[in-house]
């Protein structure tokens, strides 16, 4: 399974760069991951807790997984590769291990079993030469600088999550991001339970992308760290880092390259989407609002790295094993990582069939074996719900920039640009992709097009479907990073074909037709679009591909050599490098930094207290693990559930029990449901017999009611006062913890 690719794996460099300047790009690594951890200790994270998550992630984690990277890459790679591929091999022996440490209500699990992975690598023979022979090139000094360097684009979205989603609220009331205790609730089922049903609702199926959770319960698991620290501030610190170096070292794998490495960081990250409509943009990977996006991206970058290494003759024997395990894993992390690639995967296979026939059936196994593993993912792990994605161009056109600016597209012919121009500005971040197929070697490797194929597949959702959250946007983030190493690739491609001065000329020229691209368009029509001007829009556009043409023609007459390979060159490198413009003016009056919100009132939307987690922690700390707590607050605001925003999870969260009924929003039925996306928000409750039982007991306890709840499990009652409530539960429940908020009531066994 070889090909003609000059792309190989690195060769013995140690004379070219001294040991001592390859440690310094190490060492820069290392600065940037406790300067991101100082920070969230500075925020709230204990130091020591700090201390104990790293060390739980490095022996459970980085180091089992460095090891099974050692046994399938080739002899030669790097320090940063091992480290880093080996998280991600780390996350498939996590995951795991937190399943059946959850379904056996056990931490040991957690840490015995990636501990057991490492000793049998080391114990077997082959496994073990392996992992000696695997030697490790220098780096220079400036890969670990100009990597870590473009972290700092996270380091905004990390202050104002942190000030968003505190882990104490003081003595008045805060409002975290409403899905923030969602997550930390799935974490604690995965924790205390395993992947049993939907935590927040009784008997609800549990299909979510839930191994992101497993991996925060396995961090709490082998550290002994709470999860709401795991999740608001050690995971949203290290994803940053973990990013941008996971997709560097892809880029260095493919390449050998380590200026294609940071070029590829860079362009996933500082490098937003093209636009001709003046809009800010920072359009990052990753976010810490979604945890399950950042964390996908590192075994998304091995999953490739292992098809590369195949295709190309490179793996080791046995190393096809990870190609099931890595697509389940990203997969199951996050949603739309297997299908990308998948899509990207089938672009390989015609491609291949035509030029390089030889390869077109070890593509083809390798796409059974992924699409055969995604199918089971999507069957087992999803359980067959799209919750709430739906093909739907007209609805989606709605959630697109321009259909933002224009405030509604009723007309066909807007829903239609809008739709272009969104999937023509996520697919800017690959225009340099493109240039790949023009070189013979590049056309007959896989790689090249399921890079590109991966990036049309990112791309195409934004036009095609609708999501309440808009989270079709989440198949352009995922693609992000491959869009980025592809153009990486190509402009290396190109950067090689050209002679010195076409070189400037396309730097030169692209820069400045990249500035006239993003402002000029704005300027010349009287400022971004508004309402229902579709004319000014399109004409915007016009006047986008106008400068595009006429940077390409200035390149054109200004090079001696290589004229359209110049002139194609500066036409993509005008509108990629225009959304660097978008990124700047998101920060072009300095960094947009929130103030830390003050307190709200407790009868405010999202509205929690200290008193209210700790009535929950108490039921924590006092029940037994498959104890049922119900609680009276279903909504977002302090209302009774008809058709109230029902996104609230705190009693979930901090009891890390299964919730009678708490809120129901994101469970598959709810989206089922729903007649139309939004609708799974607001959506009423699906057996109201059992809510009104819920409800009712609150306001006017009864022993028929008592002892209907005790059949259905509940143990203990979570009482919030916010909510209409009797004076006392007695004689029917014992009160337990009491505070000005809320209380905790253990449900008395019924007489009889």
């Amino acid at each position: 399974m070889t090909t003609t690719s000059t792309a190989t794996a690195p060769a013995d460099t140690t004379t070219r760069y001294a040991w001592g300047r390859d440690l310094l790009s190490n060492v820069w690594v290392l600065i940037a991951l406790v300067g991101f951890q100082a920070y969230v200790v500075a925020a709230g994270l204990p130091a020591w807790h700090a201390v104990l998550a790293s060390a739980g992630v490095l022996i459970t984690q980085v180091f089992p997984g460095a090891l099974i990277w050692r046994t399938i890459r080739p002899r030669n790679g790097w320090l940063l590769e091992d480290l880093f591929m080996g998280f991600a091999m780390g996350i498939c022996v996590a995951v795991p291990a937190q399943i059946i440490a959850g379904l056996l209500h056990s931490r040991i699990p957690a840490i015995v079993l990636p501990l057991l992975v490492a000793a049998i690598l080391l114990a077997v023979p082959v496994t073990r030469r392996r992992i000696q022979e695997a030697q490790w090139s220098p780096l220079p000094w400036w890969f670990g600088f100009g990597v870590s360097l473009t972290a700092l684009a996270f380091l905004t979205g990390l202050i104002n999550y942190s000030r968003t989603n505190r882990l104490h609220w003081g003595s008045g009331a805060g409002s975290p991001q409403v899905d923030t205790y969602l997550h930390m609730a799935l974490a604690a089922e995965l924790l205390q339970r395993g992947p049993v049903e939907w935590p927040t609702v009784k008997g609800a199926t549990l299909g979510y992308q839930w191994f992101t959770h497993a991996w925060i319960a396995h961090v709490t698991a082998v550290s002994g760290v709470p999860l709401d620290e795991v999740l608001m501030r050690f995971m949203p610190a290290l994803m940053p880092i973990v990013a941008v170096v996971s997709v560097a070292v892809l880029g260095l794998r493919l390449s050998g390259s380590p200026v294609v490495g940071v070029v590829s960081a860079v362009g996933s990250t500082v490098l937003g989407q093209g636009s001709v409509f003046g809009l800010s943009n920072p359009a990052l990977p990753l976010t810490p609002l979604s945890p399950t996006v950042g964390l996908a991206i590192a075994p998304l970058m091995a999953f490739i790295a292992v098809l590369a290494m195949r295709w190309r003759g490179q793996a080791r024997s046995g190393a096809w094993i990870a190609l099931p395990l890595l697509t389940c894993i990203s997969t199951g992390l996050k949603g739309s990582a297997g299908p990308i690639v998948v899509a990207g995967m089938a672009l390989a296979i015609l491609a291949m069939a035509i030029w390089h026939r030889r390869l077109v059936l070890p593509v083809i196994a390798d796409l059974v074996t992924v699409g055969v593993t995604l199918g089971l993912t999507m069957i087992v792990v999803y359980r067959g719900s799209a919750a709430g994605l739906a093909f739907d161009p007209a609805a989606g056109a709605t959630q697109t920039a321009l259909g933002r600016l224009l405030g509604g597209v009723p007309t066909w012919k807007m829903q239609v640009v809008a739709a272009a121009t969104a999937f023509a500005a996520g697919m800017t971040r690959a225009l340099f992709a493109f240039a790949l197929p023009f070189r013979t070697e590049d056309r007959r490797d896989p790689l090249t097009w399921v890079l590109i194929g991966s990036a049309i597949a990112g791309a195409a959702p934004v036009a095609l479907f609708y999501h309440p959250g808009a989270s079709q946007y989440y198949f352009l983030m995922t693609a992000i990073p491959l869009a980025a190493v592809g153009s990486a690739l190509g402009a290396w491609r190109v950067y090689h074909a050209l002679r010195p001065r076409e070189r400037w000329i396309v730097g030169g020229v692209g820069l400045v037709g990249a500035a006239l691209f993003y402002f000029v368009p704005v300027w010349l029509t009287g400022g971004q679009v508004g309402h229902h001007q579709l004319r000014k829009a399109v004409t915007q556009i016009a006047i986008g591909v106008v400068i595009v043409i006429v940077c390409a023609a200035v390149a054109w007459f200004a090079a001696r050599h290589r004229r359209v390979v110049t002139a194609a060159a500066t036409a993509a490198a005008v509108v990629a490098l225009s959304g660097a413009f978008g990124v700047a003016k998101y920060y072009e009056h300095g960094l947009p930094i929130w103030r830390i919100p003050p307190a709200v009132s407790i009868m405010s939307q999202s509205a929690v207290t200290d008193d209210q987690i700790a009535v929950a922690r108490y039921i924590r700390d006092h029940s037994d693990v498959d104890d049922l707590v119900m609680t009276n607050r279903h909504c977002t605001t302090p209302i009774k559930p008809d058709h109230c925003d029902t996104r609230r999870w705190l009693v979930t969260a901090f009891t890390e029990r299964q919730s009678f009924i708490e809120g129901w929003t994101a469970t598959p039925e709810a989206t089922n449901l729903a007649p139309h996306g939004r609708d799974s928000i607001t959506i009423n409750y699906w057996h109201p017999e059992l809510l009104e039982l819920n409800d009712n007991f609150y306001t006017n306890p009864t022993a028929e009611a008592q002892r209907k709840l005790w059949d259905e499990g509940v143990r203990w009652i979570y009482m919030e006062n916010t909510m209409p409530h009797a004076e006392t539960l007695a004689p029917y429940a014992t009160l337990r913890f009491s505070t000005p908020d809320a209380s905790a009531w253990q449900l008395n066994k019924p007489a009889g």
